[in-house]
């Protein structure tokens, strides 16, 4: 009986696929990918092209991927103490072209005889080092004279790095699920009104894993700008949609704790402060101080560029709260920076006589049992903390608001988690901020169940970040310059876009942590990816912040942290393949005391060349600081194919979607999900049930 939900996808643990064994399995598992439905989306980053022959009078030396059919006209074994080489020279009915392998068994080498007929696939190149063109290490499949060669008619899919996992055993387990498609296809739940790609969720996963090939030669396949992935990104922005509506509908099912301007207090504090909150700032905060004087939930989005003083807005509505008697909770997305916070909020807070305190999961034992009966008491009217701050044996007195920090990390399931903290028959007020300046189109979209704050000016005598735009070929010069401003103690960030090496040759934390230690052997250079458990992390960032490491190499794990006033240079690598947002994140990072700051963009240069999209983005980070502008430009800008497999807004609640990439799509999507949540329940709760199933419909 074939299933009529989800259930076989989303429930089956890849565990029970043939061939996979426990060790590639869990390997599968620390990438986050358990079920067969995780597999579906873990998509391929580029294609092979195995449709059609190439004579090898065609090929050229370009380090793509051709498909052979020739004779072995000659065999040569190279070996010394440090190569064993195989040489061999294939001939078609239009020349000749060498192929190498490496370190192979002599059973194997001894299939390699003259004569013999092979097809042959893997990339050529020019070797400068003898001056001849070759096949380097390709796939080969041995056939008889008389076979006929049938090509594949779809595109060979290549899929990111699984640790331990071949490439060939990654594509035999995606395959077998897509497979299972044929019989077992997922419910089709778009109503047919609602899906202008015209493709099914089943359909359109098989044509994202092997799509046909492009209709004209040397054509490249962008996987994000085909209609199965755009199908896909749709849908599942169709569920988010159907979240926030359902989320709107529960919040207005009962009204909030109306409270007091407390205008004295609020200029009391103001009047104490050694400089003058921004205009914007200010403006902000008599829109949430108006919405906490009603009975309607405030839904309030502060948004604004990196520095312009969000957390002033915050402070000022945690006073506008204590002062009425009320508690209010600060949720920040890591322990580090809920460290910060709480530093921040008790250092303004505490001479208002307001007890702020931090709750996060490493308080344990006397100190927590006495801090949780403190919150349930109402003698700490501020708590600041990390998921600590909704679990279940957390008890808040009058919990009437909540502060939730870069909310884009959080999923829809947390935030409903803690505005049950509220008082019974209460919904508690909700002020959500980031760091990202987000542009009108994404507002309406993304947040339309908010109203919206700007913050669009800087304090006063902030010193913009002079950037620079340089090419990897002067890394060199780059590493010499840091070795002297390290000594004379000023800090460095140094930005990667992945942890390990990858097929791509994107740049890697780990290599240029082993490049930058041989290199500046004098100086101390600490380590900062997310494959490090929380505490390592914590750790590292902390030894940063105390001084102990001179550059910090990291990944762009550290777009949202914590402030680290002594660090003035950050460098990021592969600067060409971040999205414009995430650059301008990452440059936030410095510029936070009173140094003069830098940026320094290294691009890798035989990409740069034909990717006029990445120039483009470079030459604006150059030219401007203005985050709303960087937003605006990054819309229009934003080329599809771009750090393929990664988020790059840093929107963690999508497994799909990139809301820069696919802003296209969220109009259709909004009014697909309005028409769905109002007409028909069960599609709706299907919908939101695949796509974020830890969200209680």
């Amino acid at each position: 009986m074939v299933p009529t939900d989800d259930s076989y996808y989303a429930n089956s643990d890849i565990a029970i696929l043939k061939g996979l064994g426990t060790t590639y399995t869990s390997s599968f598992y620390k990438k986050g990918i358990y079920t067969f439905f995780d597999l579906l989306l873990d998509f391929p980053f580029r294609f092979l092209d195995q449709t059609k022959i190439t004579k090898i009078a065609d090929i050229r030396p370009d380090g793509g991927f051709y498909f052979i059919d020739a004779h072995i006209v000659a065999v040569q074994n190279v070996l010394t103490r440090r190569v064993k080489m195989l040489k061999i020279m294939l001939q078609d009915d239009t020349g000749k072209i060498e192929a190498v392998f490496f370190n192979l068994y002599p059973n194997q080498i001894k299939s390699y005889t003259r004569g013999r007929r092979i097809l042959a696939f893997g990339p050529v190149k020019y070797n400068e080092y003898n001056g001849v063109v070759n096949f380097t290490q390709p796939t080969v499949t041995f056939l008889e004279d008389g076979d006929e060669v049938k090509p594949q008619e779809r595109m060979t899919p290549v899929y990111h790095a699984v640790e331990k996992v071949p490439q060939a055993s990654i594509r035999k387990a995606i395959n077998g699920v897509l497979q299972s498609l044929h019989s077992i296809p997922l419910p089709e739940l778009l109503p047919e009104k609602h899906n202008p790609f015209k493709l099914t969720l089943s359909e359109a996963l098989d044509l994202c894993h092997y799509p046909y090939p492009p209709a004209l030669p040397n054509e490249k396949i962008i996987l994000e700008k085909t209609d199965g992935f755009k199908r896909i990104s749709y849908e599942e922005l169709i569920a988010y949609q159907l979240t926030l509506l359902s989320v709107k509908r529960k919040n207005d099912q009962h009204n909030a704790q109306a409270i007091d301007k407390a205008q004295k207090a609020i200029d009391d504090f103001l009047s104490t402060l050694p400089f003058e909150l921004t205009g914007a700032q200010l403006r902000a905060y008599k829109e949430v101080q108006e919405d906490l004087c009603t009975q309607k939930p405030m839904l309030r989005l502060l948004h604004g560029d990196v520095g312009s003083g969000k957390t002033m807005v915050a402070v000022l509505a945690a006073i506008q709260v204590a002062k009425s008697g009320n508690q209010c909770v600060v949720l920040a997305p890591t322990e580090l920076l809920a460290q910060q916070h709480y530093h921040k909020f008790m250092g303004l807070l505490e001479p208002c006589g307001i007890r702020c305190e931090l709750i996060t999961s490493s308080i344990k034992g006397a100190k927590r049992k006495k801090l949780l009966e403190e919150i349930e008491s109402g003698e700490v009217q501020v708590i600041i903390g990390t998921h600590s701050v909704y679990q279940e044996e957390v008890h808040y007195n009058k919990l009437i608001l909540a502060i939730i920090d870069e909310q884009h990390r959080f999923g829809i399931d947390q935030r409903i988690a803690l505005l049950k903290k509220a008082p019974a028959d209460i919904t508690m007020h909700q002020l959500v901020m980031t760091a990202t300046p987000i542009p009108r189109t994404l507002q309406l979209a993304l947040f339309s169940d908010l109203d919206v704050s700007t913050l669009d000016e800087l304090p006063k005598g902030r010193k913009p970040i002079i950037t620079a735009v340089m090419s990897d070929t002067r890394k060199g010069e780059i590493i010499k310059r840091l070795d002297e401003v390290c000594h004379q103690g000023t800090q460095v960030y140094w930005v990667c876009p992945n942890i390990e090496e990858n097929e791509d040759e994107t740049e890697s934390v780990k290599t240029t942590y082993k490049d930058l230690k041989k290199a500046l052997p004098d100086l101390r250079i600490g380590l900062l990816h997310g494959q490090l458990a929380t505490n390592e992390k914590n750790k590292v960032m902390k030894a940063f912040l105390d001084k102990e490491y001179d550059i910090l190499v990291a990944t762009t794990i550290i777009e949202v942290g914590v402030d680290v006033p002594n660090a003035s240079i950050i460098v990021i690598e592969g600067a060409q393949r971040l999205g414009l947002a995430q650059l301008h994140q990452l440059r936030g990072r410095v510029g936070r005391g009173a140094l003069d700051s830098y940026c320094i963009l290294i691009y890798k240069s035989q990409e740069i060349e034909a990717n006029d999209i990445a120039m483009q983005r470079l030459s604006i980070m150059r030219s401007t600081t203005d985050g709303f502008k960087i937003a605006t430009e990054d819309l229009k800008l934003r080329g599809p194919g771009e750090v393929l497999g990664s988020k790059q807004t840093g929107f963690d609640i999508f497994r799909v979607v990139d809301v820069n990439r696919d802003f296209e799509l969220i109009d259709i999507a909004r009014n697909a999900a309005l028409d769905i949540i109002h007409n028909d329940t069960e599609t709706c709760r299907a919908l939101i049930t695949r796509w974020f199933p830890k969200f209680k419909v």
